[in-house]
């Protein structure tokens, strides 16, 4: 069985996941960079829906997780685009007739990390909205041992850049559906981390494995 992990957005994070006997392995993940060129919204949805149903047709998906969105008036700007985004995926699944369940955002970050929010150390060290991203990644390498590059590749140049944190957070959805939802303990993650990239400037908001 094979179950693809979605954290819908402008970058779509995505992993894909072989069940079998028992056991889980995340063996791909990455980004879908949405074509935002147009000015119209529906085709924006349009290319993620195409993007999408290519990795369904190519791995023979037969589950889809999508993390459900939170509306917050602290945080509207670009609520209606992710709301957009995730009612695609909807659309799709259920086109495809492939089953589909969303994630509770605070369920799945209090699964792997043990708390849905960063300690106040964390947001200290890190920054307030770096700590967001950053406490779930420290718990995947201290729970699970899953090891991030500290780099993406570019999908235009093939160049190292930033990394791109969906990847982490997509990730750590998929292990709670495995372990919590599906009772799935034994998950490994086949994807090799190739060497860190060397930037000219350094980066301090990110984690720094021992």
């Amino acid at each position: 069985m094979v179950i693809l992990s979605l954290d819908p957005a402008a970058c779509t994070g995505y992993c894909l996941i072989k069940i079998d006997n028992n056991a889980a392995e995340i063996y791909e993940y990455g980004f879908i960079d949405v074509d935002t060129n147009s000015n119209f919204q529906g085709d924006h949805c349009i290319d993620l829906m195409s993007r999408v149903e290519e990795l369904i047709k190519h791995h023979n998906v037969q589950h889809i997780t999508v993390e459900d969105y939170f509306f917050s008036q602290r945080f509207a700007s670009g609520s209606n685009v992710n709301a957009a985004y995730r009612t695609a995926i909807h659309i799709l699944a259920c086109r495809l007739k492939i089953p589909y369940t969303i994630l509770n955002i605070s369920a799945w970050k209090t699964f792997v990390a043990g708390r849905s929010i960063p300690t106040k150390d964390q947001k200290k060290k890190w920054g307030a909205t770096p700590a967001k991203k950053l406490f779930i990644q420290q718990a995947l390498w201290e729970r699970w041992g899953f090891r991030f590059p500290n780099h993406s590749l570019s999908s235009k140049t093939n160049k190292p850049v930033a990394f791109k944190f969906d990847i982490v957070d997509v990730v750590a959805q998929a292990v709670y559906y495995i372990g919590l939802v599906l009772g799935i303990r034994n998950i490994h993650l086949s994807v090799a981390c190739p060497p860190d990239a060397v930037f000219k400037k350094y980066n301090k908001k990110q984690f720094i494995y021992p």
